[in-house]
């Protein structure tokens, strides 16, 4: 099997005690899950809505303002606009941005399915927790690069893996039912430099800032 992002020739995971198969990219370090074994919609949304990811959850609010303060202080202006893909059923990151005086518009195909960014382009798209749920990465990045202006960001953030196999099966990331494809920094730079971005830096563990060239 070839590998959905970089076509090299993948190697194929799998384990006696686990049902799934996945290959691996030894080129750019992707891990996409054999698309027989990928869940349905209406089973992806039931898993979503046991989620109480809210403003009274101090643990989940202070992960985003982790997640801001990563690059928050690359924009000299704080009155930027902003897109929030993938908010979940509860539009917290958007509320933070707000907060911080940014113009916020967002996004989820479930709980807010108007494509409110239709015809309209951004200082910043975040999407958090939402890559390691795409059967096709490459296509979503390459929308919100064409929804981004020029010098624009994307800050993204999906917890990476360590390229270990053995690892992997242990991984507590990996047994979300909807957790289908996952990522390291490389394999984040492979998907921007596909979609005329730019790595401007990573914390190794889970965010990127991604930056739109021209």
């Amino acid at each position: 099997m070839l590998c959905k992002l970089c076509t090299s020739a993948t190697n194929l995971w799998q384990h006696s005690s686990f049902e799934q198969h996945y290959a691996y990219c030894p080129q750019c370090e992707l891990i996409a899950q054999e698309e027989s074994y990928n869940v349905s919609l209406e089973r992806e949304k039931q898993q979503y809505d046991q989620h109480h990811n809210t403003l009274e959850n101090e643990g989940y609010v202070a992960m985003f303002e982790t997640f801001l303060d990563f690059f928050w202080h690359d924009f000299t202006c704080k009155d930027i606009s902003c897109l929030d893909f993938g908010s979940g059923p509860t539009p917290v990151l958007s509320t933070l941005m707000h907060k911080r005086g940014a113009n916020v518009d967002y996004y989820d195909k479930f709980y807010q399915p108007k494509k409110v960014f239709e015809g309209k382009s951004y200082d910043l798209i975040t999407s958090t927790e939402v890559f390691e749920h795409l059967n096709h990465p490459l296509e979503t990045l390459t929308l919100l690069a064409h929804h981004l202006k020029p010098q624009g960001y994307i800050a993204l953030m999906t917890l990476f893996h360590d390229n270990s196999m053995e690892n992997f099966w242990k991984w507590w990331y990996r047994r979300d039912p909807t957790h289908i494809t996952f990522y390291t920094p490389k394999t984040l730079d492979f998907l921007a430099q596909a979609c005329g971005l730019k790595l401007i830096r990573s914390d190794g563990k889970r965010i990127v800032l991604l930056q739109k060239e021209g």
